[in-house]
């Protein structure tokens, strides 16, 4: 499988064309082309749009075949961020008031810790990096975002939809529509069904104006800024709307948001604890093999050197007769693997 021939943003017209671009061989079964998709998966991520697969990411390593997978309480490959999302959620709901919580997109991955303050301004950070370094180009700019927009969105919504699963929380996407009001000041009011309708028709004609198929294609064309100028300029100048943009609604309920908390940190000293005991117990067995090696070589030295020993006919002492103990070549594999049977908990 040539994955080298995959690159970010690639495009790819059909199965048939795939298969081409991989040097692989063309399947007629359904089993055996999701087999060629699954093994795909652990090289790269995409989407398909119709009989198009548009390449999204190129994984660094090959993912190990089991990885990949997903279960309904996994988060697949994104389940070590998603972990730390969780809780760093649950902290910022513990600290809100009442039932519901909202913030931008945006502004969350970077309370969350996710992005620093200057990602969320995408046109001035363009500016500033280009002036600081000749070596960055507005494209490999726009692949960061790109690139982060994607992973970014996909670690938040797992995380989202682990602790919806878990009724912790629900979460809404809404659109909020600004006007200007008759003391010339921003009025932010959420949409209504008729104003999302409206939204999503602009957007639709805006794309056919651009001729692109889908919102897939401007980010990968990096046309969002001008996509949304234009989807802002026939808003303002047919509709007296200034802008439209989209809040994430968080519902929750604070005391069990608290009673998970509490149940967390218990759960992490539980884990903390024996990963402490698990690597001291890994430790001794290091030690106690290289100490082994160490008593085991002195001694046959001592034996061969020894002057009192019995010597056969040609002056040389026969290794077989030294009775020290040796652990095997593998003892430390075997401990380490025995301690994750053992002793390694889950939770």
């Amino acid at each position: 499988m040539r994955i080298d021939k995959l690159y970010l943003g690639l495009i790819i017209k059909n199965y048939k064309e795939l298969c081409y671009i991989l040097e692989i061989k063309p399947m007629t079964s359904t089993n055996s082309k999701k087999a060629q998709f699954k093994e795909l998966e652990r090289y790269c991520t995409y989407i398909k749009q119709g009989q198009k697969i548009i390449i999204t990411e190129i994984f660094l390593k090959p993912l190990d075949k089991i990885d990949h997978r997903k279960d309904i309480d996994k988060e697949g490959n994104n389940s070590k961020y998603v972990e730390h999302v969780k809780v760093l959620l649950l902290h910022k709901l513990s600290k809100a008031e009442g039932h519901k919580y909202t913030i931008l997109k945006n502004r969350l991955f970077e309370s969350l810790g996710m992005v620093n303050p200057q990602y969320l301004d995408k046109e001035l950070f363009i500016k500033y990096l280009l002036k600081k370094d000749s070596r960055f180009t507005k494209f490999d700019i726009n692949h960061l975002y790109l690139r982060a927009n994607d992973r970014l969105d996909r670690i938040l919504f797992d995380s989202l939809n682990s602790l919806k699963r878990r009724f912790l929380l629900d979460y809404n996407e809404l659109y909020m529509i600004v006007r200007i009001n008759n003391e010339g000041k921003e009025q932010h009011t959420e949409a209504t069904d008729e104003e999302k309708a409206l939204l999503m028709s602009i957007k639709y004609n805006v794309l056919a104006d651009m001729k692109l198929n889908s919102i897939t294609q401007v980010r990968f064309k990096f046309k969002t800024e001008e996509f949304y100028k234009r989807v802002n300029k026939v808003l303002n100048e047919k509709y007296d709307i200034l802008y439209t943009y989209k809040i994430i609604e968080l519902l929750f309920t604070k005391k069990d948001v608290l009673n998970e908390l509490s149940i967390i940190e218990i759960k992490q000293n539980r884990k903390d604890l024996n990963n402490k005991v698990i690597d001291t117990i890994n430790d001794h067995a290091r030690d106690t093999y290289y100490k082994n090696e160490k008593e085991y070589n002195e001694g046959l030295m001592n034996f061969l050197l020894n002057d009192n020993e019995e010597e056969t006919w040609g002056g040389e002492k026969p290794i077989e007769q030294f009775k020290g103990f040796k652990h095997k070549a593998d003892y430390i594999d075997i401990q380490l693997e025995l301690a994750e049977y053992l002793l390694r908990i889950d939770d």
